[in-house]
């Protein structure tokens, strides 16, 4: 299994590959669904916060990193699935 570094930043205890991305894009399939902000972040699991749109436990939803807000962010594309939707905000995991 490979281990996942982690580091402090504005949204807690982010891994690595989260480093720098604070907001993620959400779409499902080919429609942009908006712009969420990262929680928590786990090796598994993506923390967010609540948006304009609710997503229902079991929503698949397509997970990307935002490329406008950092001129160096992670790449990163991850499709997941809502597990929690609860005023703490969005849980996913893949």
């Amino acid at each position: 299994m490979q281990k996942v570094e982690t580091k402090s930043s504005p949204v807690g205890h982010v891994p690595a590959t989260f480093a720098g991305l604070a907001i993620v894009a959400i779409s499902d399939g080919n429609r942009k669904l908006g712009l969420y902000r990262v929680k928590q972040a786990g090796a598994r699991t993506l923390v967010l916060g609540q948006g304009a749109i609710s997503f229902p436990v079991g929503t698949h939803l397509d997970i990307e990193d935002f490329k406008y807000l950092n001129s160096n962010p992670a790449s990163f594309h991850q499709r997941a699935t809502v597990v929690e939707n609860s005023r703490d905000g969005i849980r996913l995991v893949w």
